[in-house]
């Protein structure tokens, strides 16, 4: 008994050293010293001189009652039968060094669970999911970046140990293996992140700033348009109405893919992979809002090239006879007088003028300026809302004709109206493909960036192009 006194002594010292040195926390402590306590007075109980001199009939019904909470601590302590009692008690001190071993395992555990939450924070960043003008959110670019990682493993390009980081990391931000049977091509963006690339594609292009964005649900569609309106006057007493009947058209939006490749270097590691997936984000949202903004205003019709099939502003004011000619030898756009830009607002639609305004490359800026003489200031480069000429807005479009002082035949350079009616038809959202071989004479990673898309206009008199002369 005298040694039992000792070593539940010895324990108790224990466990309040390995609280004071931060092993062990403070409740799984105060556990283990009342259990020891407790197993100490179950044994010592049937000691009845020393026990009845030393403990009041209400401390010992108090520690009985406590002897017996112990039994909800079952769970603990699986191998003791009966630990309400004297040798249950003694059983359970026994056990405790092995309790004392999980609560260890189990807050090393935890150390190391906030250590690896404390470092994704650190790698994301506070505004991990917002997206900053100009640029994705920081985990749509590890998304992009996790594409081009894939390329790499599976081509080869990574390997040893930055190998086993990249199939590591890929998993974190995939949630796939790496390892698995899969491709870039079966890694589609989620909504939410090709949402982000083409809200970027809106920031650098005109088109979806201005036009109307069409959803296209299936490869092709007929929307109707009014060609003629109906004529509605006065009608007599009791006469006849007659029919008035609209005539329609019908506006075919057929979609066309445009796209392009970007290389990139096959070293990448976990450091640079956002700044890696940031670059494709831009620059494949940059060359996609050119491309919309070509066939909205510049494409030919002729299917090749950048141009696709749908014509574009620039030839469809022609094909609607909507334009103003410049006077004969005026093949220069340099020729284009102030004159020149008024009439444009006679030829469109009276309808169109309230919401117009003009389109020209920026490179005209200075032509414009030049415009401003003998006191009649027409053009103000600095207003309120940005440029303007004769209080109607100026908006700046580089895939609009370039200004130049060469001959161009019976080109439209120059655009004024409503664009509101100039409609862009997208099938989908923007995709990334990977190539492991196109690459593999320079050891680079190609990544393959697509969009479907079309163009038509749902009302001819809408907009009017300036046009130079024929000879």
């Amino acid at each position: 008994m005298k040694n039992f006194a000792k070593y539940s002594l010895a324990l108790l010292a224990t466990f309040v050293g390995f609280m004071s040195l931060g092993v062990m926390s403070v409740p799984a402590g105060i556990t283990c010293i009342a259990l020891t306590q407790l197993a100490a007075f179950a044994v010592a109980a049937p000691c009845g001189a020393l026990f009845n001199a030393l403990i009041t009939p209400e401390q010992v019904k108090e520690f009985s009652d406590a002897l017996a909470e112990l039994k909800g601590y079952k769970d603990l302590f699986p191998q003791v039968k009966d630990l309400g009692t004297a040798e249950g008690g003694f059983a359970a001190i026994k056990g405790l060094p092995a309790l004392l071993k999980i609560v260890q395992d189990e807050q090393k555990k935890s150390a190391e669970t906030l250590k690896e939450v404390q470092k994704m924070l650190l790698k994301r960043g506070q505004s991990s999911a917002v997206a900053r003008r100009g640029a994705v959110s920081d985990d749509c670019a590890r998304h992009l970046g996790a594409v081009v990682m894939l390329a790499g493993i599976r081509g080869g390009q990574i390997t040893g140990g930055e190998k086993a980081n990249a199939e590591a990391m890929f998993k974190e931000i995939t949630g796939i293996e790496a390892k698995t049977a899969i491709t870039s091509s079966d890694m589609p963006l989620p909504t939410g992140y090709s949402g982000e690339v083409v809200e970027l594609v809106s920031q650098w292009g005109a088109a979806r700033q201005y036009a109307t964005v069409f959803p296209l649900g299936t490869g092709t569609i007929k929307l109707p348009k009014l060609t003629t309106d109906t004529t509605f006057g006065l009608i007599a007493g009791s006469g006849t109405v007659t029919e008035k009947s609209p005539q329609y058209g019908w506006v075919t939006f057929t979609a066309e893919k445009f796209g392009g490749l970007v290389r990139l270097p096959s070293e990448i590691v976990e450091d640079s992979i956002v700044n890696i997936g940031q670059f494709l984000a831009r620059y494949v949202a940059r060359q996609l809002a050119y491309v919309e903004d070509y066939q909205v205003f510049r494409s030919s019709g002729a299917g090749s090239g950048l141009n696709g099939t749908a014509e574009g502003l620039c030839t469809s004011t022609i094909t609607d006879s909507k334009v103003t000619q410049m006077a004969s030898t005026k093949t220069k756009y340099s020729d284009a007088t102030l004159a020149n830009f008024r009439t444009l607002r006679s030829v469109v639609d009276a309808a169109a003028l309230g919401r117009a305004a003009y389109y020209l490359h920026p490179t005209f800026e200075q032509h414009l300026a030049g415009l401003n003489t003998a006191g009649d200031k027409p053009y103000i480069a600095n207003g309120v809302n940005g440029a303007s000429l004769d209080g109607f807005p100026i908006r700046w479009v580089d895939a609009m004709p370039a200004y130049s002082t060469s001959a161009n035949v019976s080109k439209v350079f120059a655009l004024f109206g409503d664009l509101s009616f100039q409609y862009l038809g997208v099938r989908g959202g923007v995709r990334f493909d990977t190539s492991l071989e196109a690459g593999f004479t320079t050891d680079e990673i190609l990544v393959r960036g697509l969009e479907r898309l079309t163009t038509g206009k749902m009302a001819a008199g809408a907009v009017s192009g300036l046009q130079t002369a024929a000879s």
